[in-house]
Order: structure tokens, then C-alpha cells, then sequence
């Protein structure tokens, strides 16, 4: 890969990290009293030659996590192994985390286009899993249903479909069109749930949740809004039956591609939109389930964390859908104590590998760089590691004593 980071710059970054990994947002793993759940976009993570350095920095971060999503996979499975036994090399215990990975999705096998799938690496011992392994769809009758209450806005699409495709023909447009459907009907990419356990001391019962690692898609704004918000409703919608659920909670985790690059007003609809489901699914719309950490300011820090390496969007996110009795995961009154909380408490971050390189690399923060010198110096790393950052939660460990070391 052109304009990789040498051999020498890896040293110069990894003493650099060793030597204060928080400043740069990786989070201290393997607390007693506390658990990590992850969320990471590894760019187009497939075989693990000439990438051995960038998946050796990558550990360093999973090696602090109990659970990590990990995004774009792809179908050769060699580098997610080799990034497991690097975690492993780590900690020094071999065996101690587990893999759980989807089939492809993105594409029709044989079809022309990026297949990916979607993983979770946990810590076997901290993190159990559980029966449930599936993926996240909507029904052939919802789809039929949507299209056919729609007819007028599926004809005004492909007229407009149709045009464009006249154009790059005649030679009018470069690039050859793809049709835009009006409204959500399916996900690009089907997200992928596992059923999970953190088992519990003092005789509490274990804290269980269905992990939901989802990488929707990167299209038009609205394409965006439409698999995020049919995102919500299905989540939302499906706790009305959390009694016959595997783990009657749901954290989400992914590459949301978000739609907020208007904190203000993007949050408003977004609230908008969950407190409408609330009102559905429960009968109030503002009760306390729904709970995403990264859509408001961190309250130590007074700003809301970019997830994304060039630090001008929040496409990742981490959210919580909890059941109706759930007292042991975040809500939003949680972020209200972040400042005093130990090192244990609810928490979360983002692993600024962005912003360690241009410190070591460049002698500046990444924050100081122009628009122009951003693009140019992620040539260097955004292929091989990412163009998206890490981000990460901490909550208690059911039962166990939080430490103040």
C-alpha cells in the first residue's frame, strides 16, 4: 500500500502510545469492576500479509476491550484471525477471546460489488455468548407492503433513474447512475445479532443483551435517515416482546453513517423520532430505554466526539435499547455523573490513533492540520489501518467492587 507508515514511524508511534495510551482515548481494560463494549471499523479487513504492523496497533486497542464489533470484514477471514491472536498476545492467554462472524452481506454471491461481513471479538471469560446468532431483516410481506402504498414515488424514481441512465449513455454524465429507491425497504447490509452474557458476582443474576453490529449505508442523506430510523423501529418496536427474547436488552454497535454533521438539529430529529416509537412501543414517549452516549457533548471533555479519522463527522455509534426493569445498563441520566464517577463508572471514548500519528509524525496535533494536509497525511494510514476511529463505552461489572486504583 503507497505511502504506508514505515517501520521506523511504527516505533516512534508505538513508544509514543505505550508511554500514555489515555490521552489518546484508549480506555483501561481488564478492570475487575468494569466491562468495555467496542465498536471499530477496520477498512476492508481481509488477509492479514503486508498488514502484520497496522493489525499488531489495532490489538492494542481490542486487547483493552471485552466486546468489539468490528466492521467491513471481509469474506478471507485471515487478518480478523491474526488481530484475535495478537489480542491474545497481549494479554499473554491464549484462547481467551472468541469470534462470532457473519455470513457475507452487501451483495448476491456471484454479483459484481464488496461483499463484508460483521464480527464480534469478546473475552470469553468476561463475555459469554449465548444460543442466539442470526441476522437483523425486514419480512418479504413489510417490503411488498412499502412498495405497493408507494407507487407514485417508485415511478417518479425510476423516470428519474431512467433519465440519468440516457445521460451517461449520450456520454452526459461520467459516472453510470444507480437507482435510488424513494423510501427504506431493506438494509444494504443486514446487520448481525449475537445474544451475550456478563456473568455477575455476589449471586446477582448475569447482565444479558443481544449485540447488534450494524454497517448501514453510505448514500444520500436521506438513505441514510431511512435505514437508521427503520433501524430504531425495529429495535424499538421488538422490546414490546422482551419477555420472549434470548437477552431482553440490545446494544448497538457500528458504523451508523450517520446522519449529524448539525449536532443541534440532527439530535432533534433524532429525538423526535425515538420519542414517536417511545410512544408507540410504550405508551410514553419520554421514557428512559433508548440511549445513545456519542450524540451529545461528553460531559469531562465538552464536545462531541468525530468518529471518523479525519474528525468532521460521528457516522459510529454506540446505543442502548434496555429492557423495561433494566437498571444495570446506561441512560441518559448516567452522563450526568461522568465527571465524578471512578474508574469503574460509566464512561465513554474514542481512540485517537488520528491525532497520536500527527503528534509523532508531523511534531502537531491532528486538530492544527488544514483541510488539504488532513487529506494528504490519511494516505498514509487510512487504507492500511482505518478511516474511522474506535469508539468505546464503559460500564459496571454486575456485582463487583469498583476499585479506585
Amino acid at each position: 500500500m503507497a505511502g504506508r507508515i514505515s517501520k521506523a514511524d511504527w516505533d516512534k508511534i508505538l513508544a509514543a502510545l505505550d508511554a500514555d495510551p489515555v490521552r489518546f482515548g484508549i480506555p483501561e481494560g481488564g478492570r475487575e469492576g468494569s466491562l468495555v463494549l467496542a465498536s471499530f471499523n477496520i477498512r476492508k479487513l481481509g488477509k492479514a500479509k503486508n498488514r502484520e504492523r497496522e493489525l499488531e496497533f489495532m490489538a492494542r486497542f481490542c486487547a483493552a476491550c471485552d466486546l468489539v464489533a468490528i466492521q467491513e470484514v471481509q469474506d478471507d477471514l485471515t487478518g480478523l484471525r491474526y488481530l484475535k491472536d495478537r489480542v491474545e498476545a497481549r494479554i499473554a492467554a491464549a484462547g481467551e477471546y472468541a469470534l462470532s462472524v457473519s455470513d457475507i452481506t452487501g451483495k448476491v454471491p456471484g454479483d459484481d460489488g464488496m461483499a463484508e461481513r460483521l464480527a464480534f471479538l469478546h473475552r470469553s471469560r468476561r463475555i459469554r455468548r449465548l444460543e442466539l446468532a442470526s441476522d437483523l431483516t425486514y419480512d418479504r410481506t413489510s417490503v411488498v407492503q412499502s412498495v405497493l402504498d408507494q407507487t407514485d414515488a417508485w415511478d417518479a424514481a425510476r423516470e428519474v433513474y431512467e433519465k440519468r441512465l440516457a445521460e451517461h449513455a449520450a456520454g452526459t454524465r461520467k459516472t453510470k447512475p444507480t437507482f435510488v429507491p424513494p423510501e427504506f425497504v431493506s438494509f444494504v447490509r443486514t446487520p448481525y445479532v449475537v445474544g451475550f452474557e456478563a456473568p455477575a458476582a455476589n449471586d446477582m443474576a448475569p447482565l444479558t443483551f443481544t449485540a447488534v453490529n450494524a454497517h448501514l449505508v453510505y448514500g444520500t442523506p436521506v438513505q441514510r435517515r431511512q435505514e437508521f430510523d427503520a433501524l430504531l423501529s425495529w429495535l424499538i418496536r421488538r422490546l414490546e416482546s422482551e419477555d420472549r427474547l434470548v437477552a431482553p436488552n440490545f446494544v448497538l454497535l457500528g458504523d451508523l453513517n450517520l446522519d449529524f454533521d448539525k449536532p443541534v438539529a440532527d439530535r432533534k430529529r433524532i429525538d423526535a423520532a425515538i420519542r414517536k416509537l417511545n410512544q408507540i412501543a410504550f405508551g410514553d414517549p419520554d421514557i428512559r430505554r433508548v440511549y445513545f452516549p456519542f450524540l451529545d457533548k461528553h460531559p469531562r471533555l465538552a464536545k462531541v466526539l468525530k468518529t471518523n479519522a479525519r474528525a468532521n463527522q460521528t457516522f459510529d455509534q454506540i446505543g442502548f435499547f434496555n429492557g423495561r426493569k433494566e437498571t444495570r445498563l446506561p441512560n441518559d441520566l448516567w452522563r450526568d455523573d461522568i465527571k465524578e464517577n471512578g474508574p469503574d463508572g460509566f464512561d465513554f471514548g474514542v481512540f485517537d490513533f488520528a491525532d497520536l500519528f500527527s503528534r509523532v509524525l508531523l511534531g502537531k496535533p491532528y486538530a492544527s492540520l488544514s483541510k488539504a494536509d488532513r487529506k494528504s497525511f490519511g494516505k498514509k494510514y487510512e487504507n492500511s489501518v482505518s478511516d474511522h476511529l474506535p469508539i468505546w463505552v464503559r460500564i459496571p461489572r454486575p456485582g463487583f467492587s469498583s476499585s479506585t486504583s
